[in-house]
C-alpha cells in the first residue's frame, strides 16, 4: 500500500508541476487561459496529498507570508457580516479565493521536482510568445470582417502604435501585461549564466539582449505610464541591491541614464501627447472626464470617517464609489474601481485591516533568504508602486502573478538551504 502511495504521489507530482509550468507560460496571455490552468494546478496539488507527511511541513518563517495573506483574506471574509451588497461580496470571495487556498501550499510546500530556473525559462517563453501574439491578434481583429463582440466596438483604422495602445486592454489589461513582462525580464537575467553555458557567451548574450528588447518593446507599446515608471523603480532597486561601494559612481550614472531614457520614452509616447493632458499640465486643472484616478481619490477621501474604523465590507468599495459619483454627477455611467489597492483596502476593511495588509507584504522580505530575498524585494517594489495607481488584485492576473512570485521565492530560498546543507555535509 505504501509503495502504491509513493508511486501515485510521484506521478501526481509530475502532473502538478507540468500544469504549473503551463500556467506560467500562459500567464502573459489572456487571463481566461491561465485561470483554468491555475484551477487545475490547485486540484492536482491537493490530489498529490503532500499534507499526509509531517516532514513536508515548512519552517514557520517560510510559511509566515502565506499565513498572513490568508489571515487577511479571512478578515475580509468576516467583513461580510457588515457588507450590504451580498452579491458583490460573493464575487469578491470567489475572486480572492487563491489567498485562502494557498495557505496549505505555504505550510506543506511543493514537491522536489519544482525547479525555479525551469520556471524562469517557462515565464520567458510565455513572454516572448505573447510579444508576438498581441500585435498579430489586434492586427487580425482590426481587419476582420466579422463582429467580435467580446472585444467591444473596436474602431476600424490603420494599424499603428496609437491603435495598439488604445485597444490592447480589450484583450489584456496593459498594467498586468507589463508587470508580467517585467517579471519575464527579471527571469531571463536570473538564468543568464545557464543560457551562456549552453549556447556560448557571445550567442547567449545575444539571445538575452534580444529577449529583453522584445519584452521592453511590448511594455513601451502598451502605453502603460504606471508600468514604465514602476519599471524604472525596478531597475533602480536591482542595481542598488547589495551595491558595491567601489562601483557606486558607475551604478548611479547608469540609473540616471535609465531614468532619462524612461522619461524620454514616456514623454514621446502617443498617450502622453494628448492635447487635453498637455493643457492640464500647463494650467494645473484636472479634467473631470480625462483624469479619473485623481478624481476618484479625491471623492473617496471626502468622508473618511465612514470607513476608517473597520471598513464597509469586502467587495463594497465599487458600490460605495458609484454613490459618490452620482452625488458629484460624474462617472456614474462608468464602472470604475478605486484605482488604488491601498485605498480599496482602507474603504473595505478600514485602517487596521490596511495596516495588516501592508504587514503581510513586509513579511515577504523578512522571511525570504539570499536570492529569494532579492526576488521578494523586486516583488514588493513592483506591486507597491503599481498598487498606488490601480487595484493589482482587481483581476485574476494580479493574483496569479503574486502566487507565482511567492512560489518562486519559496523555491529560491529552499535551493539556498539545500546548498548550505550540502556544503556542511562535505
Amino acid at each position: 500500500m505504501n509503495n502504491f502511495l509513493v508511486k501515485y504521489q510521484n506521478m501526481m507530482g509530475k502532473i502538478n508541476y507540468a500544469i504549473f509550468l503551463a500556467t506560467v507560460v500562459l500567464l502573459p496571455l489572456p487571463q481566461v487561459f491561465a485561470r483554468h490552468a491555475w484551477i487545475a494546478w490547485l486540484i492536482t496539488w491537493i490530489l498529490e496529498m503532500r499534507f499526509l507527511k509531517k516532514e513536508n511541513i515548512n519552517p514557520w518563517k517560510k510559511m509566515l507570508p502565506f499565513l498572513l495573506f490568508g489571515a487577511w483574506y479571512i478578515w475580509k471574509l468576516i467583513s461580510g457580516l457588515w457588507s450590504k451588497d451580498l452579491e458583490a461580496y460573493h464575487w469578491f470571495v470567489e475572486r480572492y479565493m487563491t489567498f485562502g487556498l494557498l495557505i496549505p501550499v505555504g505550510i506543506w510546500g511543493v514537491n522536489s521536482q519544482y525547479n525555479w530556473k525551469q520556471i524562469c525559462r517557462a515565464l520567458v517563453i510565455g513572454c516572448i510568445i505573447s510579444a508576438f501574439f498581441y500585435p498579430i491578434t489586434l492586427y487580425w481583429i482590426n481587419h476582420a470582417n466579422i463582429p467580435l463582440e467580446e472585444f467591444g466596438e473596436l474602431p476600424r483604422q490603420e494599424f499603428s502604435l496609437t491603435f495598439f495602445t488604445e485597444t490592447i486592454s480589450y484583450i489584456k489589461h496593459r498594467l498586468f501585461l507589463c508587470s508580467i513582462m517585467m517579471t519575464g525580464i527579471m527571469a531571463i537575467l536570473y538564468i543568464r549564466q545557464d543560457i551562456c553555458d549552453k549556447y556560448g557567451r557571445k550567442l547567449g548574450w545575444t539571445m538575452i539582449c534580444l529577449g529583453i528588447f522584445i519584452m521592453s518593446l511590448l511594455i513601451l507599446a502598451t502605453g502603460s505610464r504606471a508600468s514604465i515608471l514602476s519599471g524604472a523603480g525596478l531597475i533602480t532597486v536591482a542595481l542598488l541591491y547589495k551595491l558595491p561601494i567601489r562601483k557606486i559612481r558607475y551604478q548611479i550614472a547608469f540609473i540616471v541614464f535609465a531614468a532619462a531614457i524612461g522619461c524620454f520614452a514616456l514623454a514621446q509616447h502617443p498617450r502622453m501627447n494628448e492635447e487635453n493632458l498637455k493643457q492640464e499640465l500647463r494650467t494645473n486643472v484636472i479634467s473631470k472626464e480625462k483624469n479619473p484616478r485623481l478624481n476618484i481619490w479625491r471623492i473617496a477621501l471626502e468622508n473618511r470617517s465612514e470607513y476608517s474604523a473597520y471598513g464597509i465590507g469586502a467587495g463594497q468599495s465599487f458600490g460605495y464609489l458609484q454613490l459618490k459619483y452620482r452625488k458629484h454627477q460624474i462617472y456614474h455611467y462608468r464602472q470604475l474601481n478605486a484605482h488604488n489597492q491601498y485605498l480599496e483596502e482602507w474603504i473595505e476593511i478600514g485602517i487596521p485591516g490596511m495596516i495588516f495588509f501592508i504587514l503581510a507584504w513586509m513579511s515577504i522580505l523578512y522571511c525570504a533568504t539570499d536570492k529569494g530575498r532579492k526576488t521578494a524585494t523586486l516583488l514588493v517594489t513592483l506591486y507597491g508602486l503599481n498598487m498606488l495607481t490601480d487595484c493589482m488584485f482587481g483581476r485574476f492576473d494580479g493574483i496569479a502573478l503574486w502566487a507565482t512570485f511567492m512560489i518562486l521565492i519559496l523555491l529560491q530560498s529552499d535551493t539556498q538551504c539545500h546548498q548550505q546543507a550540502s556544503g556542511d555535509a562535505q
